[in-house]
């Protein structure tokens, strides 16, 4: 998890139900995994979250190089608890987080889906014959402390409640879409919406990255600007059946939810939409007014607070009008000291891009009710003179360099379409893109655009974090 530092996990950990510390423990010992057990159930019942080994719980300090197996922590390991202890049995991923030399693992939980995850097996027995860590048929959320504890309340059941419905309502609106003959076209105004959102996270990406290069040393500043003028922004609406925009009540816990499913589908070292949890690095909420409408947004770690001078810049944003924004200057751009190659972008950065934006609108369109189209918005920056390559020296396509400097297009795809056929969903938007370059030679998009090739392009980034979607 190369994006995330331990010291984000570890800031505002107090107030965050979504983290789980634990010392290091031999997982390997039944009371062990039935206590482990009942954290994945709570975080997963709590929307997802993160489990992590060898941080203290109590004074939130990590604890160093342990002396017991890797493997004890791994994914098969982890998995087994699920397995033995948990029904539905949750996905977990588990990845590693490097910090002063000391690999940490961390158990990456998913959201529960239509139904709450429960405990289908009981623990071991204590001395008096009762069940430790887990209970058979319990139900277990994560309270305040933090602790993952039974549920009890009547406002604990609502919001478990509230969240299974809206995975409830989304398979029986998918019955309702394929009976319907006739939807609603978006209504202009969200596409105009959308397009002044865009435009403005933009702008607003490119002030920073002024703001940013005149803090920096001067080796640093040309390379800065230009990645403010030099980049791919893209936007997705979603709308519901009337043609109007689907509300986000809750931006902020809507993206954690869907951020533990990013990691699984679209991070590649960093990502799209990725919260950070040091406080000036952390989403903030802000208002504005644009197109005519007062709009409130979640918006990601701006680029002058970044301590980080990377090959990279990225900025987003979540409105609570039901649309969600990134800009991101090209990676393809960035050189190791005296390499020169001539400007392109590679099919794979282009892949995981767009990727990157639609994972996220599927995410947050699953955890949002009544979701029935989604308009997608790309805008590239900076393309004149471009090639379309493999890699930074071959080239893909034979039809030369790219002569406008910006590209923009809007593109409509039924709800049920990037749900249910999400390969079908990311070719509409990658084709028109890729057309641009050219089909001299022997490149042609719209046969070489497989779900085959699309595979192998992400698997050439050795992660198993950049994927896509099983088809249902």
């Amino acid at each position: 998890m190369a994006s995330l530092d331990l010291i984000d996990f570890l800031a505002g950990a107090n107030e965050n139900l979504g983290i789980e510390f634990k010392a290091w423990m031999d997982t390997r010992n039944h009371e062990a995994r039935a206590k482990l057990a009942r954290h994945i159930a709570a975080l997963a019942n709590h929307g997802g979250g993160y489990l992590i080994f060898g941080v203290d719980d109590k004074t939130r300090k990590p604890l160093g190089a342990t002396e017991l197996d890797l493997a004890l922590f791994g994914q098969d390991a982890i998995s087994s608890i699920v397995k033995k202890y948990l029904e539905p049995r949750v996905q977990v991923l588990v990845e590693h987080i490097e910090h002063e030399g000391v690999t940490y693992p961390v158990v990456v939980v998913p959201s529960h889906g239509a139904r709450p995850v429960v405990a289908v097996a009981d623990g071991p027995q204590d001395d008096r014959g009762r069940p430790v860590g887990v209970s058979l048929g319990t139900i277990y959320i994560r309270m305040a402390g933090p602790e993952s504890a039974p549920i009890r309340s009547a406002d604990d059941w609502n919001t478990l409640f509230d969240r299974c419905l809206s995975h409830r309502s989304d398979l029986l609106g998918k019955v309702l879409r394929r009976s319907l003959a006739h939807q609603a076209r978006p209504d202009q105004k969200v596409i105009a919406l959308l397009q002044a959102i865009l435009d403005d996270t933009a702008q607003d990406f490119t002030a920073q990255t002024q703001l940013l290069a005149g803090k920096v040393e001067p080796k640093h500043r040309d390379d800065i600007i230009r990645a403010g003028t030099n980049y791919s922004a893209l936007g997705y609406a979603l709308v519901d059946s009337e043609g109007d925009p689907v509300e986000i009540s809750n931006p902020r816990s809507v993206n954690d939810r869907a951020s533990v499913e990013m990691h699984r589908y679209a991070h590649y070292g960093r990502g799209s939409f990725l919260p950070l949890n040091v406080p000036e690095r952390a989403p903030q909420v802000r208002m504005s007014t644009l197109a005519g409408q007062e709009v409130t947004y979640l918006e990601g770690m701006r680029v002058e607070n970044t301590d980080l001078i990377s090959s990279a810049f990225d900025y987003w944003r979540i409105y609570e009008c039901g649309i969600g924004v990134s800009v991101e200057s090209f990676r393809d751009d960035w050189r190791r000291e005296g390499e020169k190659a001539p400007p392109h972008l590679t099919l794979s950065s282009i892949l995981i891009t767009i990727h990157s934006l639609l994972a996220h609108a599927r995410l947050v369109g699953q955890e949002i009710p009544g979701v029935a189209q989604v308009v997608v918005r790309m805008e590239w920056r900076g393309l004149k003179g471009r090639m379309l390559a493999w890699d930074r020296f071959r080239h893909a396509a034979g039809g030369g360099a790219l002569a406008d400097d910006h590209f923009a297009r809007n593109v409509m795809i039924e709800w049920a379409t990037l749900r249910d056929n999400y390969f079908e969903a990311l070719r509409r938007v990658v084709l028109p893109f890729l057309r641009t370059f050219g089909t001299g030679g022997w490149f042609d998009p719209d046969g070489w655009l497989t779900r085959e090739a699309v595979e192998a392009q992400f698997a050439q980034q050795r992660m198993n974090t950049i994927r896509l979607f099983d088809e249902d």
